[in-house]
C-alpha cells in the first residue's frame, strides 16, 4: 500500500495528537481520590470531543481531517477502556463492591452525555 504525502502527514497528526492524548491521560490518571476521577474525567472528555467532532463531520458531508484528528488522534489517545475496566474489576477483586459499581457507572453513563453536550456545543458554533 502506497501513500501520498497527504497521508503521511495525516499518520503523523494522528500519531502526534495521539501521543498528546496519552501524555494528558497520564496527567489526569494521577487524579485518584474515592474513585479513579482521572481516568473517568479522560473518558468523558474524549467522547464530548467525539461528540464535537461529529457535527464538522456531517457539516462537511464527509469525514474531514479535523474530525479524524480530534476522534481517532485526540480523543482516541485520551480515552481508554482498558484502565476503567482493569481499575473496575480492581475495586470488586478487593471486595471494594460500592466502588466497583459506581466506577463502573460513571463511566458508562457519563460519557454519552458528554458526546451529546459536544454535538449541542458544536451545533451552537454553527448556527
Amino acid at each position: 500500500m502506497q501513500l501520498s504525502s497527504q497521508g503521511v502527514l495525516a499518520l503523523l497528526a494522528v500519531a502526534g495528537l495521539g501521543g498528546l492524548g496519552s501524555v494528558l491521560r497520564l496527567l489526569l490518571s494521577r487524579w485518584d481520590g474515592f474513585l479513579p476521577y482521572g481516568i473517568m474525567v479522560a473518558n468523558v472528555l474524549a467522547s464530548f470531543l467525539a461528540g464535537f467532532a461529529l457535527i464538522f463531520s456531517s457539516a462537511s458531508g464527509q469525514q474531514s481531517l479535523i474530525t479524524v484528528f480530534l476522534t481517532m488522534g485526540l480523543a482516541g489517545g485520551l480515552s481508554t477502556f482498558s484502565t476503567f475496566a482493569a481499575q473496575t474489576g480492581g475495586f470488586f477483586q478487593a471486595d471494594k463492591r460500592l466502588k466497583g459499581v459506581l466506577n463502573l457507572l460513571g463511566n458508562l453513563l457519563f460519557p454519552p452525555v458528554a458526546v451529546v453536550l459536544g454535538v449541542l456545543y458544536a451545533s451552537s458554533l454553527l448556527k
